[in-house]
């Protein structure tokens, strides 16, 4: 039950990234044909950042669920299997708390965010729906990197 509900969480915000991409390529193909006839889009570089970041942090879950990340498995692969759960269980920890570092710093600066009511200087848009979001990224992250802790726990040795 636990599985299904990560897996269908971190594609749905996969899928958010996905049509953010998507977005970004069309938005960004649209400011290059505006710039052929001397009319560039007006604060495409505060959009394209936002937009960024979404395809980045909702990305990342997914990409975890998968093991997608770049490995280096030359130690790893010297290990016995017992050695090598080891290290995979204490990177994963490792890795919840810098997520969760991540996570709680983002919450504190999207609060800040709010209360100085913070926007973007041309389209005037607020920087804490991003920030909130991913902040919400790392939280989802981290219950991703605890599943594979759980998963590697309970593989018979």
């Amino acid at each position: 039950m636990w599985l299904i509900f990560e897996r269908r969480l971190c594609k749905f915000l996969l899928m958010i990234a996905g049509i953010t991409l998507a977005f970004m390529l069309i938005f960004t193909l649209i400011d290059v044909v505006m710039r052929l006839v001397a009319r560039p889009i007006v604060g495409d570089y505060e959009i394209i950042s936002f937009l960024g970041a979404v395809v980045i942090g909702f990305s990342l879950p997914y990409t975890s669920m998968l093991k997608g990340h770049v490995y280096v498995d030359i130690l790893i692969d010297k290990l016995s299997k017992n050695a090598a759960d080891a290290v995979t269980v204490a990177t994963r920890v490792l890795s919840i708390a810098l997520f969760l570092w991540i996570g709680w710093n983002f919450i504190v600066m999207s609060v800040d965010l709010v209360r100085s009511n913070e926007v973007t200087p041309v389209f005037r848009l607020p920087y804490y729906p991003i920030s909130f979001g991913l902040a919400f990224c790392c939280i989802v992250q981290c219950l991703t990197l605890f599943s594979q802790i759980v998963s590697t726990v309970r593989r018979p040795a």
